[in-house]
């Protein structure tokens, strides 16, 4: 309810700030689809949602965008979308799609103020946007299982998590002095959404770590590892 609030809040600024109407023109926002939405879009949507993603439909093109309009301002209102299965609170990673309340109230504007298009002289429709890569190149591949496995000793840069369909799992670092470092927790997982979650923070791991897993069905994970860590391991306080 809270975020809500906050989002209709900015919305509303964002229409008072973008100009004001007399009281005889139709209720539009100065929010439109060339000036606002588009960049928002091919950052952070079209790597799912191009004629060969994984999303349902295409939204490259205003014309492609526009009959799902409200849809899009109910599901980034839910934040159902970009899709993003890890928790907010629980790990930062630095592919996180997920909008700003500043992004979605961009969005709500521009739907309630009648979803318009605007004007775009470098004519943006004309080409095809490239997605941006989904992860980060680095470190090695590394399966483990579930079951409080052992880790290798070096830097964690990411994990990759394959749980059973609408599954959800938490992914904690047990250290040898037996300090606990949250990793991720992965809620209503998808498989054809698999993810990498790339650490914004890299984390140290010494010898005799170990990852384990609360999770509601079979898992596995694959994490990436930096054979040796280049910073020397700081003392941690419990979590």
């Amino acid at each position: 309810m809270r975020a809500h609030l906050t989002v209709s809040l900015i919305a509303v600024l964002i229409f008072t700030a973008r100009g004001s109407v007399s009281a005889h023109d139709p209720i539009r926002s100065k929010v439109t689809w060339n000036g606002d939405i588009a960049r928002i879009v091919n950052a952070r949507c079209i790597r799912c949602h191009r004629p060969d993603g994984k999303g349902p439909m295409s939204l490259l093109t205003y014309q492609d965008a526009r009959p799902y309009a409200k849809a899009i301002r109910e599901e980034v209102l839910a934040r159902r979308m970009p899709k993003w299965h890890a928790a907010r609170g629980y790990g930062q990673f630095t592919n996180d799609p997920s909008l700003s309340p500043f992004e979605i109230a961009l969005f709500v504007a521009w739907v309630d103020g009648g979803a318009i298009r605007g004007v775009d002289p470098i004519a943006r429709e004309q080409t095809t946007p490239k997605a941006g890569p989904s992860t980060t190149a680095g470190g090695r591949s590394v399966d483990v299982g579930c079951n409080s496995a052992g880790v290798p000793a070096g830097r964690l840069l990411a994990i990759r998590p394959k749980l059973a369909e609408k599954s959800s799992a938490g992914f904690t670092l047990v250290f040898p002095d037996g300090t606990r470092e949250i990793l991720a927790w992965i809620r209503n997982y998808e498989a054809k959404f698999r993810e990498t979650y790339w650490l914004r923070r890299p984390v140290d791991m010494p010898r005799g770590t170990r990852l384990a897993v609360d999770a509601t069905g079979a898992c596995s994970v694959e994490l990436r590892v930096d054979a040796a860590s280049t910073t020397p391991r700081a003392p941690r306080t419990a979590r």
